[in-house]
């Protein structure tokens, strides 16, 4: 009799360890979505607010430069700007909107604020350091993603999202480069990309595949140059091909860590001027590759935090990041 009892204790205790073990695998899985944001959607009716504010350096010898999404060229100067080195400090404080429409059918819009402070060192008759900075809007982003196929035991999520870029932001090509920073690209563009998430508890890999089509833009600006002076008419931006692949790891219900890889390579920039054909910008095709290091801490049930930091692998990469979100579900 004493053993049966032992025998039933112990059954009883094995099956309530297993039920509290499964649901803290199921709470460790809630709290790696929450903050996976790009790949995971809000539920129909559910509405997030999130800021974030991320900071970059990036030191170069090189006008063209990529922007703080790591994904569309930018603040392309055309002319003799003559830079030996710039050292650009961005900071942007972003807020984005997001709303379920479906549980498979998610609509965002976010608005950046931009502040830029550049040290730049000359080359002319002798070396001079000068320092420009700048502030105002960045360009605005909206865009949609679709969940089309759900997660089982054999097949990961898929969603699919699209995107647009305004230029809402101050141009680099309305401005004098020698006095002002911009803030914005200056063109338009259009985005897609598959993403894939599935979860291998308490691990949760995603992969991300993207192509940005940026729009050709009308300058018609007058430029001076060594070889003279022309009309600048148009500016065909490089598109960009998009890869990220990475996991998150859940270290208890409530902290997970997360590890990404991700490449975006430009195709080369053209320009066209007024009574020339359209001809390539040297140098104009980059591969920015960067790792990121994050880690995210779910304060409560509508408020996940996360801070990720960011670190250049290519010289066509910013030297680092650090960026820190904080969403509020309602």
């Amino acid at each position: 009799m004493i053993r049966k009892t032992t025998t039933l204790l112990l059954t009883a205790l094995t099956l309530a360890y297993s039920q509290s073990d499964r649901e803290a695998q199921e709470e460790a899985k809630k709290a790696l979505t929450k903050l996976e944001k790009d790949y995971v959607l809000l539920k129909a009716g559910q509405f997030e607010f999130e800021e974030s504010f991320s900071f970059t350096y990036y030191s170069a010898n090189q006008i063209y430069l990529e922007s703080f999404a790591i994904l569309d060229p930018v603040f392309l100067t055309l002319g003799q700007f003559g830079i030996e080195r710039a050292n650009r400090h961005i900071f942007i404080n972003t807020f984005s909107f997001r709303l379920g429409l479906a549980d498979f059918l998610q609509v965002d819009l976010s608005v950046p604020l931009v502040y830029r402070y550049d040290r730049i060192t000359r080359v002319g008759s002798g070396s001079r350091d000068e320092t420009l900075e700048g502030a105002g809007v960045g360009d605005i982003t909206a865009g949609m993603s679709i969940q089309p196929i759900k997660e089982t035991r054999s097949r990961p999520a898929v969603i699919l999202n699209f995107g647009y870029k305004s230029k809402t932001g101050r141009s680099p090509y309305k401005i004098d480069p020698q006095k002002d920073v911009p803030t914005g690209t200056g063109y338009q563009s259009v985005r897609f990309s598959v993403s894939t998430v599935k979860s291998i508890d308490p691990v949760v890999v995603f992969t991300s595949l993207g192509y940005t089509y940026n729009l050709t833009e009308k300058v018609n600006q007058t430029v001076s140059t060594d070889e003279g002076t022309y009309t600048l008419e148009k500016v065909y931006p490089g598109d960009t091909v998009n890869l990220g692949l990475g996991f998150a790891y859940a270290l208890a219900y409530n902290f997970s860590i997360n590890v990404q890889y991700i490449n975006n390579y430009t195709l080369s920039t053209y320009i066209k001027r007024k009574g020339e054909q359209k001809q390539r910008v040297p140098n104009s095709t980059f591969n920015s590759a960067l790792l990121k290091l994050g880690t995210g801490w779910v304060v409560s049930k509508s408020v996940p935090l996360s801070f990720s930091l960011y670190v250049g692998l290519t010289a066509d990469s910013p030297d680092y990041m650090v960026e820190l979100r904080i969403p509020f579900k309602f």
